[in-house]
């Protein structure tokens, strides 16, 4: 079984898969994908949303659908704004919080080649010997005591990178062409 630490950095599944396809089967794939968009996007067109034809989800008809309900610009900007917000900062907060519980940490005792161990840790805290103050502890499963471990923070990926973009669109959309 592979540690943490030598998982680090490989490839995954899906891209082993895909890199194993050669030049035509990867073409089908995406023509097969592109024809799966545009068949989703058809009953789209001819409900109206994309504002060329009369229907029930033209941009004007959900305007007026949504000022009779009283929603102003400024109950817009504050959704969008609020969905920017929340986009940018998951990763910030869920690492922090990752971080204070304990979780994501390997650790770090580095073996005679050179290599980390990266087996998974838990926080522990012992009484200090010398002054007897309380201190962080971290315990892998191979058994190895250590002072400090090493964290894996979450990063945000192309999706999530995409989201906010369309959420500062989005922003831009309400306050500037509304």
């Amino acid at each position: 079984m592979m540690t943490t630490m030598e998982n680090y950095g490989q490839e995954s599944g899906f891209r082993k898969w895909w890199n194993g396809l050669d030049f035509l089967h990867k073409r089908l794939i995406r023509m097969l994908l592109s024809l799966l968009v545009m068949v989703l996007c058809f009953p789209l067109y001819y409900l109206g949303l994309f504002g060329s034809v009369e229907g029930p989800l033209n941009p004007a008809r959900i305007g007026d659908f949504l000022a009779g309900m009283g929603v102003t610009k400024i109950h817009s900007l504050a959704f969008f704004l609020s969905f920017l917000i929340i986009a940018v900062s998951w990763n910030w907060i869920y690492n922090i919080v990752s971080l204070l519980v304990g979780a994501r940490l390997t650790c770090k005792k580095v073996d005679e080649e050179g290599k980390p161990c990266g087996a998974r840790v838990e926080r522990r805290k012992v009484e200090q010997k010398k002054t007897g103050q309380k201190v962080a502890q971290y315990v892998c499963a191979n058994g190895h005591k250590r002072p400090d471990a090493h964290f894996h923070p979450v990063r945000k990926g192309t999706i999530s990178h995409t989201v906010w973009l369309v959420a500062l669109s989005f922003c831009v959309v309400v306050l500037f062409f509304s």
